[in-house]
């Protein structure tokens, strides 16, 4: 396998401001995004690229290879079978739900004042990785699949465990049938979102967060396709129709009540909380099926030599994740991509409009750091008030996903 070498720019988001009659005024947004990768991609061996993409990218590694996989394989004009999808769309989910525990367990407990829980943070992770050992990724990575024989036992343990971690995660929800019934469960609700979910609504913040720009329903790999391979400055400043727009659980509404939640509480920050929420919920009970898909499988034949251009797209946690590949003898030809933090973070997007429109609220520097939280930036997110930087909203240390 090619060696690449680490990003040399450090990855964060930066917000400069001032404050304007006690409001907070965007001056900049500015992120440090390198568009390195893209170009050292090229002319790598095709048979590579997934597991660079799962090193190059490790909070949401499954996503980008299995996204950069599915793009070459349509390329190939290779159909991966039932089996081969059903694995990696398992393991998609498993890092969907990782990435919602990080978020619930050990981000948004600051945003409310309390102590991450590092400890069910870690069981949750531990069944993720547990449950990726089991599928040998370097094995599922494979173009055109590979010989593979599943242990339905061994894969029950973990596969148990991350449903009932992720089940926990928002336990106000796990019996809701209606939006009466959600909305009152939240406000008696003690859990990390019931409680950051219910300081959103409170007071002037119940407007908080909402935006003129479209929400990006999802969209088709061809879709992306035909955008990004018309235009390279699509990765990094996307549109719907020429506007920005929002993506992930929000634009996406995965759980029934989301629709019901907009009606009443409108596209507000609090919603868009909600909606993350409900994701965890709604991954367990993709998880809790996953078994009906798996089954022992092998290769494909694959011509590596054959030249074409192919799309893959995949639903993250923060929204979707598209790759456009051209490959030619073997090698990568030509390779872009567009991740969620372009959509929700452009300069002229959600996040900008959303507060620029913003009420006044008694604390606007920690409110925009929550509005950031709601899109889940993935890098860390810095407010520059009038040259006095605040901390980071988020640790995490990785390139954009």
């Amino acid at each position: 396998m090619a060696t690449l070498g680490g990003p040399t720019l450090e990855q964060q988001i930066r917000l400069d401001a001032v404050m304007v009659d006690g409001r907070l005024a965007a001056r900049s947004l500015v992120t440090t995004r390198t568009g390195a990768i893209a170009v050292a991609l090229v002319a790598q061996p095709i048979t590579d690229i997934p597991q660079l993409l799962s090193r190059l990218f490790p909070l949401c590694g499954m996503a980008h290879a299995v996204a950069g996989l599915t793009a070459i394989e349509n390329a190939l004009a290779v159909e991966a079978s039932p089996a081969q999808r059903a694995l990696r769309e398992t393991m998609l989910l498993a890092e969907h739900g990782a990435a919602l525990g990080w978020r619930m367990l050990m981000d948004w407990p600051l945003l409310i004042g309390v102590n991450p829980d590092v400890r069910a943070c870690a069981d949750l992770r531990r069944a993720v990785a547990a449950l990726s050992a089991i599928a040998q990724p370097g094995q599922w990575m494979i173009i055109g699949g590979t010989r593979k024989h599943l242990d339905r036992a061994d894969l029950s343990r973990p596969l148990s465990a991350l449903v009932r971690n992720l089940t926990g995660l928002f336990p106000e929800a796990a019996g809701a049938r209606s939006w009466s019934n959600l909305e009152s469960s939240i406000r008696r609700g003690a859990s990390t979102p019931a409680r950051l979910i219910g300081a959103a609504r409170a007071g002037a913040m119940a407007d908080y967060g909402s935006h003129n720009r479209p929400m990006l329903a999802p969209k088709p790999a061809d879709w992306f396709a035909a955008r990004l391979a018309a235009d390279a400055g699509f990765s990094n400043a996307p549109t719907f129709d020429g506007v920005p727009a929002e993506v992930g659980p929000l634009a996406a509404q995965r759980h029934p009540l989301i629709a019901d939640a907009v009606s009443h509480w409108g596209k507000t920050l609090a919603t868009r909380l909600l909606a993350c929420a409900l994701d965890a919920q709604v991954v367990a009970e993709r998880l809790s099926h996953a078994f009906d898909g798996l089954a022992d499988d092998d290769s494909s034949a694959v011509d590596m030599t054959r030249a074409g251009c192919g799309a893959g797209v995949v639903e993250t946690a923060r929204g979707p994740l598209a790759y456009v590949v051209e490959v030619a003898d073997g090698r990568v030809a030509m390779l872009r991509s567009v991740a969620p933090t372009e959509w929700n973070f452009h300069t002229d997007g959600p996040f900008m409009t959303a507060l620029a429109a913003a009420p006044r609220v008694s604390d606007p520097v920690a409110a925009a750091r929550l509005l950031a939280a709601s899109f889940d930036p993935c890098v860390p997110f810095i407010v520059d008030v009038a040259g006095g930087q605040r901390a980071s909203l988020n640790a995490e240390l990785a390139l954009h996903a």
